[in-house]
């Protein structure tokens, strides 16, 4: 690999990044706006609850469409679009009348979340597909997810406070929309690989891309993980404050540790895969001890629940690099359908996205937050287990390379 491809490639991971950073910001921000939200329009705990799902609703349903859309138009193309669309998303709710209304745009942020998701893992993929891939999804896919969902979490309570919840809102939509206009000025795909300007969707190339064995035992594998990880992320702050009297400033601090411990365990997990080239155990042993920290949260501790919420938000990045590399690495999906791959996983896991935070709102207000949390911790161990039926290493090479043309988006 030449210098100057070495020195780009991490260039377009910085871009990415700063995606990945706006992408959790504008999905993660709308937590530190439930108490303010919930006194203007009148919200219920469940329907607080249910603007997360509400998310992963448009989030989910077009990762495999955004796939095939970033075939057909070309990467760069439908990378932006993402990030544009979340953009709009995020600024209109800062101006919602109604819960009606916060609630379609939290879709329409959803849908474009799920744009780039899909896409952006493609782009990592194609620039470091054959160097430190696994570090590099750690990086995007663990660490910045991180950074943006802390900012979201934490520091979005003190930009609430400071001028409200409807500024807090448009203005991480404003900051999105400049993350936007960098990746349309500077982002580029690498050389000598064709098919990402656009291409045709061929009917061999669909088909491994939607139906793989593998893609489907892992995207079946994490859907109770993810499902719990959401459900934690936004509403573990409200169990502390109604269970154990924390103020609005500690469960953002706990939000904030839960997020930002995703940091390190995004780089060691995906370093630890670089090296072990095992994905099936590195992802559900950590998998399997996340979900056993869910049955202690009910344990009335605050000191525990500190422990735990970062355990928690440690495990699950531990293990989400591998995941997001097993349509590369385990299942070999050509480069101009990753994004088709990734969004059959991301589709499947958008699932658990939703049953989680719906669940948990719908028990806990008739059984209680113990009831939850089991309940979040026995969905976990389940879907977990599908994992062990798949895969433990890469698919053997292909015999013959494809020959490849330059080509640009």
């Amino acid at each position: 690999m030449s210098e100057d491809i070495y020195a780009t490639r991490w260039h377009m991971l910085a871009l990415l990044v700063a995606g990945y950073v706006g992408l959790t910001l504008n999905w993660f921000n709308i937590a530190s706006a439930f108490t303010p939200i919930s006194e203007e329009l009148g919200t219920s705990f469940t329907q607080l609850a249910f603007l997360i799902a509400l998310f992963l609703i448009g989030y989910g349903v077009v990762h495999v469409p955004a796939g095939l859309l970033a075939t057909r138009l070309g990467l760069k193309r439908t990378l932006v679009l993402g990030i544009v669309l979340q953009s709009v998303g995020g600024i209109l709710s800062g101006i919602a009348v109604e819960y009606t209304d916060l609630a379609i745009y939290r879709v329409i942020a959803g849908i474009g979340g799920s744009i780039f998701l899909s896409v952006s893992v493609g782009a990592v993929t194609v620039w470091f597909r054959h160097h430190e891939i696994n570090f590099a999804l750690g990086i995007t896919g663990g660490a910045a997810f991180s950074v943006g969902t802390a900012l979201g979490l934490y520091g979005c309570v003190a930009l609430t406070d400071a001028f409200g919840w409807r500024t807090m809102l448009v203005s991480c939509g404003v900051l999105n929309l400049i993350v936007a206009a960098a990746a349309a000025a500077w982002f580029s795909t690498p050389p000598g690989v064709a098919g990402l300007a656009g291409t045709e969707i061929t009917r061999s190339g669909l088909t491994k891309a939607l139906w793989d064995r593998q893609l489907w035992i892992y995207g079946g594998a994490i859907v109770g993980v993810y499902g719990a990880y959401i459900t934690v992320s936004q509403l573990i702050g409200e169990y502390a404050i109604d269970e154990l009297g924390f103020s609005s400033g500690q469960a953002g601090a706990l939000g904030a540790v839960f997020a930002l411990a995703g940091i390190p365990g995004s780089l060691v997990g995906g370093y630890v895969t670089d090296r072990l080239k095992n994905y099936r155990l590195v992802m559900v042993v950590p998998f399997l001890a996340m979900s056993a920290a869910l049955f202690l949260v009910p344990i009335r501790s605050a000191p525990l629940l500190w422990f735990l919420s970062a355990l928690i938000g440690f495990l699950f990045l531990f293990g989400f690099p591998a995941w997001l590399c097993v349509p590369s690495n385990v299942s070999r999906i050509d480069a101009e359908h990753i994004g088709t791959a990734v969004g059959v996983m991301l589709t499947l896991a958008a699932i658990g996205g939703f049953i989680g935070p719906v669940v948990f709102g719908k028990v806990v207000p008739a059984a209680g937050y113990s009831a939850g949390w089991v309940t979040l911790g026995v969905f976990s161990v389940l879907t977990t287990l599908i994992g062990l039926l798949g895969r433990p290493g890469p698919a053997p090479a292909p015999t013959s390379i494809p020959s490849r043309t330059t080509g640009t988006a």
